[in-house]
């Protein structure tokens, strides 16, 4: 696949064209991968690009990988676990700890203000119920790792214990890539070509790139420079699969927790043991 930046616009422009060009189907992903995997020659390069610099995961057995700054059992995170419970290949939940955080970006606002799924309303509106576990106005611009819940908490340790509490045997697949990030250019600009880079041969990244409002800048910018670079120096496209149908991808839907999950929380809230 040879591409140029002049592509980049056509791509976005066509969302037929934009899927074939950036997802692989996940069956025919996982046969990629396995044929990569016994190509010495294409090892080495892969090694050689990224100056050895191949995170301690990724080097035993390739895996399958989320990326999301903290690790929480939400709906998007339940797909993930229910796709990789059907593959023969550890999932890797790919964290960020020591990224900023910002009540702007969405998926970060949701870790502080908890949204909890009880069905569909007569008129088919979500039935949601949110509530705050931090203050936002005391958090924002700070690490994650430094975030604070309403009790006193460590924000990404409440997460920890959140989805522990309903994956246990899956919680020895976090891995914070905050010092790999660091090394490899600490913004998105600057590392997501190494980061796109690992999923040549060392695993599949289930991830949807959006062409909604909010992330359009984003996947333009930032994901699909990164993306035709990594084709043109390797000769082969990144192994990424769509996490989310992208019929129904970007829906609050899969940032909300089951109904069901509510009452851990609310001890959290009103215990005040922390």
């Amino acid at each position: 696949m040879v591409l140029q930046t002049e592509d980049i616009a056509r791509i976005m422009a066509d969302r037929e064209l934009f899927n074939a060009t950036i997802y692989t189907p996940i069956t025919e992903a996982i046969i990629e991968l396995q044929e990569r995997r016994h190509d010495q020659q294409l090892n080495e390069s892969i090694i050689a690009l990224l100056h050895g610099n191949i995170p301690q995961p990724l080097q035993a057995e390739p895996r399958a990988v989320i990326f999301r700054q903290v690790i929480t059992p939400n709906y998007e995170i339940r797909r993930f676990v229910n796709i990789t419970d059907f593959m023969d290949m550890q999932p890797l939940f790919w964290e960020y700890h020591t990224d900023m955080f910002t009540p702007r970006n969405e998926w970060k606002h949701a870790l502080g203000k908890l949204a909890f799924f009880g069905g569909v309303g007569k008129k088919g509106g979500l039935k949601i119920d949110a509530f705050n576990i931090i203050d936002f106005n005391s958090w924002s611009g700070e690490k994650l790792s430094a975030v604070r819940t309403l009790w006193g908490q460590s924000l990404v340790e409440f997460h920890h214990e959140f989805f522990n509490a309903s994956f246990r045997p899956l919680s020895n697949c976090a891995f914070d890539a905050s010092r790999w990030f660091a090394t490899n250019g600490k913004h998105a600009h600057g590392y997501y070509q190494n980061f796109l880079s690992l999923f040549i041969r060392h695993g599949i990244l289930f991830e949807n790139f959006m062409l909604n409002e909010k992330e359009f800048t984003f996947t333009r910018d930032v994901v699909m420079p990164a993306f035709i670079a990594v084709c043109n120096e390797t000769g082969y496209k990144p192994l990424i699969v769509p996490l989310e149908p992208t019929a129904i991808e970007g829906e609050r839907f899969w940032m909300c927790y089951p109904e069901k999950t509510k009452s851990f929380v609310l001890e959290r809230l009103q215990s005040g043991d922390h």
